[in-house]
């Protein structure tokens, strides 16, 4: 009988014990040696306060003038015991600037664009700085008439024009001749002509009719055995652009896409967003680089 009453006692003291051994070492912990509780004021230690200016040594007393009112004038007696005020030091931390997303510089660019300047610069040129006129390559309304591999500038947005410019005028994106012109051209010229050929429509056509169904899975579903999205995630259904830096393919002819896709390939075009385009290059095969050419051409 005595030994199933301790037993009793021994479970109850467990069943108590534990617990409340749990919950004291809890409060020890939030109020006592730090934790996520409250702080005490007094675990807060104060900045060391700063050294005392070292006081200068004392002079001889000039002979005063009477004529001097300054040296009539009894000096400003510190009070005793007084500590000398001392700059007070910086506080290590961070500024709100600190939080705050870089900008591209291109954006200024298309601050107060004015697109009628642009139409007269894309007709004109400016000879005398090596930039022939825009409409030589890219058609009177930015659409080029002859197709090649040279793209439809109309339908693009002005900040994909802008930034294009400003990484051929970097370097960033090379191309010989567009290297040249974008050299030649000032940031403000830079604006104008992206936000006169942003104001364009894109070409008529009817994109999706020639190209295959492999070229239409690409656009729509992608591939997943191979890591290949639909390119409509991007370039919005059947190209016809999705976002402001995120190109209208429809319309561009298939020689200028292949073009592209084979600089992306061969790393002489790098200025893909963290080098998606540069990947996804490289997963295409020739025959749907081509089908996808002749998908995004369309037939005007």
């Amino acid at each position: 009988m005595i030994e199933h009453r301790n037993g009793i006692l021994i479970a109850v003291a467990l069943v108590v014990g534990v617990p409340a051994i749990t919950l004291l070492a809890t409060l020890h912990q939030m109020f006592g040696t730090g934790g996520d509780g409250p702080i005490r004021a007094s675990a807060v230690q104060a900045p060391p306060a700063p050294a005392p200016a070292a006081k200068p040594a004392p002079q001889a007393p000039a002979a005063a003038s009477p004529a001097s009112p300054a040296a009539a004038a009894p000096a400003a007696a510190t009070p005793a015991g007084a500590a000398t005020p001392a700059a007070a030091a910086p506080v290590p931390g961070r500024s709100a600037q600190d939080f705050s997303a870089s900008r591209p510089a291109w954006e200024g660019y298309l601050q107060g664009a004015d697109p009628a300047l642009g139409k007269q610069l894309a007709a004109s040129g400016k000879p005398a700085a090596g930039v022939q006129a825009c409409v030589a390559c890219h058609g009177q309304a930015g659409i080029t008439p002859t197709g090649g591999i040279f793209p439809n500038l109309a339908g693009l947005t002005p900040e994909y024009i802008a930034k294009q410019l400003a990484d051929f005028r970097q370097g960033t994106r090379k191309q010989a001749l567009m290297n040249t012109v974008a050299q030649g051209l000032s940031e403000q010229e830079i604006g104008q002509l992206a936000a006169y050929y942003g104001s364009l429509a894109g070409p008529l056509l009817h994109v999706g009719e020639t190209g295959g169904e492999a070229a239409r899975k690409l656009d729509q579903i992608g591939d997943g055995a191979r890591a290949l999205p639909a390119c409509a995630n991007c370039h919005g259904l059947r190209g016809l652009g999705e976002g402001p830096l995120l190109p209208r393919l429809a319309g561009q002819s298939k020689e200028y896409f292949a073009d592209q896709i084979n600089a992306f390939r061969n790393g002489s075009r790098q200025n893909d967003d963290v080098g998606v385009m540069r990947a996804f290059a490289q997963r295409l095969t020739d025959s749907e680089v081509e089908a996808l050419g002749q998908y995004y051409a369309g037939s005007r």
